[in-house]
Parts: C-alpha cells; sequence; structure tokens
C-alpha cells in the first residue's frame, strides 16, 4: 500500500498521529534541535520496502544525516506545466 492508496480518513489520521510523535520527541528528554517528518513514496522517492509509513525523525546539529538534494532548480516554465499537469489531474478527480 502506497500513499495514493490511502483513504482521506486514514490518511488525516496518519498525519495527525506523525503530529503527536513530533510534539511528544520535541517536549521529550531526547533534547532533539529540529524534527524531520518524511514520506517516501516509491524506489526512486528512497522506499526501500513498499508500504506506507511516515518517519518522524529527531535531529541534532551535526548528526550527519542530510536530505539536501544536489539538483538543479527548474525553469519557471517547466514549474508552470508541471502545476498544470497537477490541476488538471486533480480535476479529474473529482
Amino acid at each position: 500500500m502506497g500513499l495514493e492508496d490511502l483513504d482521506g480518513a486514514t490518511s488525516a489520521h496518519v498525519w495527525s498521529v506523525g503530529h503527536d510523535m513530533a510534539r511528544a520527541v520535541r517536549r521529550s528528554k531526547l533534547r532533539c534541535e529540529g524534527i524531520n517528518v518524511l514520506l517516501c513514496d516509491g524506489e526512486v522517492a528512497f522506499q526501500t520496502v513498499f508500504h506506507f509509513h511516515l518517519h518522524v525523525i529527531p535531529r541534532y546539529a551535526g548528526d550527519g544525516w542530510t536530505l539536501k538534494p544536489d539538483s538543479p532548480e527548474r525553469e519557471r516554465s517547466l514549474l508552470d506545466s508541471d502545476a498544470q499537469a497537477i490541476k488538471e489531474a486533480i480535476a479529474s478527480t473529482d
């Protein structure tokens, strides 16, 4: 099951639990300096086992964990084209 397979109520519940977990981690004795909430959906998005789950990752300065992509910035025209394609997909699911 991937992100697309979740119904709205389940998706909302997962994000709510993720929010609660992040709040608990922040307030815990872990004393983290930040939190990443991460969802990987598909192999090219770093998903190694195909199932839905949400990562709540406590972060510390210098922890060596990074999400900095080394990719060029997309041209405005491509971003606009992508946005239009997404709007059309949303409209077709109504």
